[in-house]
């Protein structure tokens, strides 16, 4: 009898994102000039690439504070409206790299509470994402994580817009915009602000799902978009393992697999995940 080759399944949608490039790269540029350089909070949500620019000299601080005297790259997430102000009267330098569609997200919601709007974001509120928009939406911001939060709220006779945490997984926005459809507002609308980039790897991760039996999805474990593909390849049916390194996977895992799919998270970087195909690659051929 002909014996069965394990197939590896590698994602086409594999590294970086154009946002997290960009904000990399802001930082690469500003460490060659400055040696004191510092971003608030982690510039995107991958250790690695955390632990690499802070040997540079990057240092990530959790207090604006902390920033004076000192030149600052805001990270992919983007900050609230207040501490970017903070940031311009402290640092002696500013670079921007807020992912453009986290920015174009910041606008929307600008525009929607001039134009007098009970704002409500599908989103992880304790993303810093979140937090900036809630900050630019005004008190009385809803924030809904699951369809099952719509039980919550008491709709009033008033207009609502509801945007998305630009890496949530768009069938969870879909449920929720759904729901909220069905509550007695006076108007809606609704603005799917997903990055096109983390709507193709949620596509590829669901079909993954389905022609695999095991699915390695690697990325950090603070990453919101990364634990949306882990999310979406157990609902496909797939055993399902969320990885930062090929060190953390365990042989028994894809010993026995006919088929192993292999997906990473938008602040993934390639390298990483091509060591964690080299290693299964090892362990089932």
């Amino acid at each position: 009898m002909k014996k069965t080759i394990p197939k590896i399944i590698k994602a086409k949608h594999i590294g970086f994102c154009f946002g997290v490039k960009r904000a990399i790269a802001a930082a690469e540029d500003l460490l060659s000039k400055h040696k004191r350089t510092c971003s608030l909070g982690p510039i995107i949500h991958n250790p690695f690439v955390v632990e690499r620019l802070s040997k540079k000299g990057l240092k990530v601080i959790s207090d604006i504070k902390d920033a004076r005297g000192k030149c600052m790259v805001i990270r992919s997430h983007g900050i609230p409206p207040a501490l970017k102000k903070k940031a311009q009267e402290y640092c002696t330098e500013i670079f921007d790299a807020t992912c453009p569609f986290v920015s174009r997200s910041h606008k929307i919601v600008s525009k929607l509470r001039k134009e007098g709007y009970h704002i409500a974001i599908a989103g992880e509120r304790r993303h810093p994402e979140v937090q900036a928009l809630i900050e630019m939406a005004g008190s009385g911001t809803l924030v809904i994580t699951k369809k099952s939060d719509i039980k919550k709220i008491r709709p009033r006779k008033i207009k609502l817009a509801l945007i998305a945490q630009t890496t949530i997984s768009r069938d969870i926005f879909v449920e929720i915009a759904e729901a909220l459809l069905r509550l007695d507002y006076s108007e809606y609308r609704i603005f799917d602000t997903i990055c096109n980039d983390v709507v193709g790897r949620q596509k590829e991760a669901k079909a993954l799902a389905r022609r695999t039996g095991v699915v390695c999805v690697v990325g950090g474990k603070n990453s919101a978009n990364t634990k949306h593909l882990a999310e979406i390849c157990r609902k496909g049916g797939a055993s399902t393992y969320h990885i930062e390194s090929a060190d953390e996977l365990n042989p028994r895992w894809v010993k026995k697999a006919l088929s192993v799919g292999v997906v990473s998270g938008a602040s993934t970087p390639g390298d990483i995940v091509e060591k964690v195909v080299e290693k299964i690659k090892n362990i089932i051929l």
